[in-house]
């Protein structure tokens, strides 16, 4: 008789970012693939069920608005929920979700100590395509002790997190060096011929030292040479369009307004919201993208549409350099004279750098399935 396979729970999850969207999406499509009975824990639960009813989601467990006006109290609270969610009870396995929240911009703690709850009631624990850092000397000994105690495997997506798990003296049998989990994901869609259009995420960043005037002169400086060159503009975002979640159409709408007349006839901002495929459709009008979110670039490099990258977080610039792009990466606080040249250098090679990406792109793909088969060579042992 065959060995039942575990139950699985993705948690963590966002539904209402694209971004996000597509790195949840590409581990479920995985494992589900391989035949996994697997569900996905989601905040925003009511709202995940109607955007998406084809999905199997539940609630995440801290997808509460005591928490949100409480914090402290969720590791009080979480065995409890943990005991009363019947789908929590009943996975083998917990994996954290895609993407990038360990780090301490944000309270990294919210996101992990869940695994310690897991852990405690005999469940496997991996996180998946995770980048790590920078972290402060207090998240350092959190995510130690959690990666020591209470998570079994994590995959890190790039060489920088790569290290930060190395100076924590992290034991090397207990992480993976992967790519972004989006490029799991394949599209048959083709672009448009050359429509002269190109899209344009934005978004606001408060961390690191970064200064927003300074971007916005960066944006509108990129957007002016764009249209000197006979392209129309749109400001798109993974992450736009939902009263109670962050807004890019309303930064990229303030550059708008402070554009001249005669370049704002050239430009549009685009408000509303997509779906995930009615996104990637999207995607395929333009010649190019500009992406200052991330998976803004990975999900059209993953259509096969080339993409300009601005780094706000050291996750865009490794995500360029190990795609062999990094010519075509400026940092969120670039030099305006640097950052045109770059971009010049784009829109000249946009020949060049297509079918880099059509050959590239499959191959990032295969590299990914082999970690995920890592992944499920872990779960076939489980215990």
């Amino acid at each position: 008789m065959s060995k039942k396979r575990p139950n699985i729970l993705i948690n963590n999850v966002v539904p209402l970012n694209n971004g996000d969207v597509a790195l949840f999406l590409s581990l479920y499509n995985a494992l589900n693939n391989k035949g996994f009975q697997v569900k996905i824990a989601t905040y925003y639960y009511k709202q995940a069920i109607k955007l998406y009813p084809n999905l199997p989601f539940v609630k995440e467990l801290g997808d509460y608005k005591l928490f949100v006006k409480l914090p402290f109290l969720k590791p009080f609270l979480l065995p409890i929920l943990f005991l009363l969610s019947k789908s929590y009870r009943e996975s083998s396995i917990i994996i954290g979700t895609p993407g990038g929240y360990i780090n301490s911009n944000y309270t990294i703690k919210n996101s992990l100590s869940v695994f310690k709850v897991a852990k405690y009631f005999r469940k496997k624990t991996y996180i998946y395509s995770q980048s790590v850092g920078p972290l402060n000397t207090k998240d350092k000994k959190f995510l130690k002790k959690l990666i020591l105690n209470s998570i079994d495997f994590i995959f890190v997506r790039d060489s920088y997190s790569k290290t930060v798990l190395e100076e924590l003296n992290i034991p090397k049998n207990k992480y993976r060096l992967t790519k972004d989990a989006a490029f799991l994901l394949t599209s048959d869609l083709k672009p448009s011929e050359k429509t002269n259009k190109i899209a344009i995420s934005v978004r606001t960043w408060n961390f690191d030292n970064r200064n927003i005037n300074n971007y916005k002169n960066l944006i509108t400086e990129l957007v002016k040479f764009a249209v000197t060159k006979n392209f129309e503009i749109e400001f798109l975002s993974t992450c736009q369009g939902l009263k109670n979640y962050k807004n890019d159409a309303l930064i990229a709408q303030e550059i708008y307004d402070a554009l001249p007349i005669k370049f704002q006839k050239k430009s549009k901002v685009l408000s509303n919201y997509f779906t995930f495929s009615e996104f990637q459709n999207k995607l395929t009008d333009y010649d190019f993208v500009i992406g200052t979110r991330l998976h803004m670039c990975i999900i059209a490099l993953t259509n096969k549409i080339p993409a300009f990258n601005i780094s706000y977080e050291i996750k865009g610039k490794e995500c360029f350099e190990y795609l062999g792009l990094s010519d075509y990466s400026i940092d969120y606080n670039e030099n305006v004279e640097n950052a045109l040249l770059k971009f010049e250098n784009f829109i000249l090679n946009q020949i060049t750098i297509s079918n880099k990406i059509s050959k590239l792109i499959p191959k990032i793909n295969q590299q990914c399935n082999k970690d995920v088969d890592f992944l499920i060579d872990l779960i076939k042992n489980y215990r």
